[in-house]
């Protein structure tokens, strides 16, 4: 499953030499958890930096219902757990394995001894922390400025810029109506309307994108 929210960002392992990266995996403790298996819970406040060597995380909204929200997921080369070092945070959402996966998890003394000894590590967060940062801020500024169509539409465009297969992405209506702060209903009825426009077809738990210029023409005509 796609990033909902970090379209095209690049991952910290791309952004870093191979001799940082080397360092990195040598400070840290490395990982395995089976699919399904909970890597953390939300509110956990144990601090430690966490980089994806091989499948992938997703990051979900446990509800008072027993269901869950998917709110990002975050594949190989990406890393999680920042703030709770640099803001003393707790973690925001439940952390769970999506197939097998292998994570490199460093703790904070670790983690602050390779940023004093790696500046590259340094610039390679501030990176790909302010491209995350400008993803958000764009999806508020479509809030204010685009309707729910067109916001779902550039959502879509951007998960799929994400994906390993971009003409088909999995994604659960109540998935987008969480990332859009929308009903399931208000989101039916966009992704409706995509679809009698000819930009998207739904399928069970999928979204499908016949034409991707397409889609990007239909976006950019809302957006003039």
């Amino acid at each position: 499953m796609p990033d909902l929210l970090t379209h095209g960002d690049r991952p910290i392992s791309s952004l870093v030499s191979g001799e940082t990266a080397a360092r990195i995996e040598r400070a840290a403790t490395r990982m395995r958890y089976g699919d399904g298996r909970l890597i953390h819970s939300r509110g956990d406040d144990r601090p430690g930096f966490s980089l994806v060597v091989d499948g992938a995380v997703r990051f979900v909204k446990p509800l008072v219902n027993g269901d869950e929200l998917t709110v990002s997921v975050l594949g190989v080369g990406h890393s999680f757990g920042e703030a709770t070092i640099f803001a003393g945070m707790g973690r925001a959402y439940d952390a769970v394995a999506v197939g097998d996966t292998v994570i490199d998890q460093v703790s904070k003394p670790a983690f602050e001894r390779l940023l004093d000894s790696e500046p590259m590590l340094a610039r390679a967060l501030l990176e790909a922390t302010t491209t995350r940062l400008y993803s958000v801020l764009s999806l508020l500024d479509d809030m204010r400025s685009l309707p729910l169509d067109a916001r779902t539409a550039k959502l879509i465009a951007g998960m799929a810029s994400s994906a390993k297969n971009p003409d088909r992405i999995e994604c659960r209506q109540s998935d987008l109506a969480f990332t859009l702060g929308v009903s399931r209903v208000s989101i039916g009825k966009a992704l409706t309307a995509l679809q009698a426009a000819g930009v998207i077809a739904l399928g069970y738990g999928e979204i499908h994108i016949p034409d991707r210029k397409a889609l990007a023409a239909w976006i950019a005509e809302r957006e003039a």
